[in-house]
């Protein structure tokens, strides 16, 4: 780890008041303990009432995200790691898939195909119970429905996954395999650019990224305006590029704390 992220009380005002657009994962960044708090879910009808864009990217199924779309004040969800972009369109709903929509399920099939027999072997993980309502990815639970989390082995399968040449990646309950060329960042590069017209360039100043775990890693990268959860603590050591900033509360507390820090910051 090169340099710690710095509280968020240090992000200035003057920069977030040209935020348009905030990206945040969902799991254990908008949740907390699983749920979503109160002052959350207020925090998302606030920022929508001051006209910022906020769309989560999870690495959940399309599934529960086409319900998350429909319910939430917010501008569209990007699913499974970057797979598919459901976006609100009036009563309705738009899937926008990062490849062909055939091509994509044809092999989705064909990783279930291998994972599974490796699957085997580390028997205390299992298939995601949503994994039939994903369309694009595998995802495999080890701290989801499975307590206390299977970390050891989370990292052992993790390896040979990545051995395999397999674009896997590690969630804070899910281990997401998803298709080459498939991340947080390629998708959110594009639907920036194709439905909301904004450039990679102007992107720099107007969006933010909150995440907590490791699959956030390509947005910290790319978006100078990047804040971790408190509860991203443990991960920053196995982090290459980490959130600039960080808040003090975990989880959905923790953008409750960021949400009101970008609406204050407002004239």
């Amino acid at each position: 780890m090169s340099n710690s992220p710095q509280p968020l009380e240090w992000l200035d005002a003057s920069v977030l008041r040209q935020v348009r657009y905030l990206f945040t994962d969902f799991d254990d960044t908008l949740t907390l303990h699983g749920r979503l708090p109160a002052v959350t879910l207020q925090a998302l009808y606030d920022l929508e009432a001051a006209g910022i864009h906020v769309i989560p990217v999870t690495g959940g199924c399309a599934g529960w995200s086409d319900m998350m779309v429909r319910v939430l004040p917010i501008a569209g969800v990007i699913s499974e790691g970057g797979g598919v972009f459901l976006q609100p369109s009036q009563r309705s709903v738009q899937y926008h898939y990062f490849n062909d929509e055939a091509a994509m399920r044809a092999q989705q099939a064909e990783l279930l195909a291998l994972i599974q027999p490796r699957l085997k072997r580390f028997s205390a993980l299992s298939l995601t119970k949503d994994q039939q309502f994903r369309l694009t990815d595998v995802a495999i639970d080890y701290a989801q429905d499975i307590v206390p989390p299977a970390t050891q082995e989370k990292e052992a399968l993790l390896a040979d996954l990545l051995t395999l040449g397999l674009n896997a990646k590690a969630s804070s309950i899910h281990i997401n395999i998803c298709q080459k060329g498939v991340d947080k960042y390629a998708m959110t590069e594009r639907v920036l650019t194709e439905f909301f017209g904004v450039s990679r360039k102007a992107a720099k100043e107007c969006v933010l990224y909150v995440g907590d775990a490791p699959n956030d890693e390509s947005m910290f990268a790319q978006f100078p305006l990047s804040v971790g959860v408190a509860n991203i603590a443990p991960h920053l050591d196995t982090l290459t590029h980490l959130p600039r900033f960080i808040t003090n509360g975990a989880g959905g507390a923790g953008f409750a704390e960021l949400a009101e820090k970008v609406l204050t910051s407002r004239p």
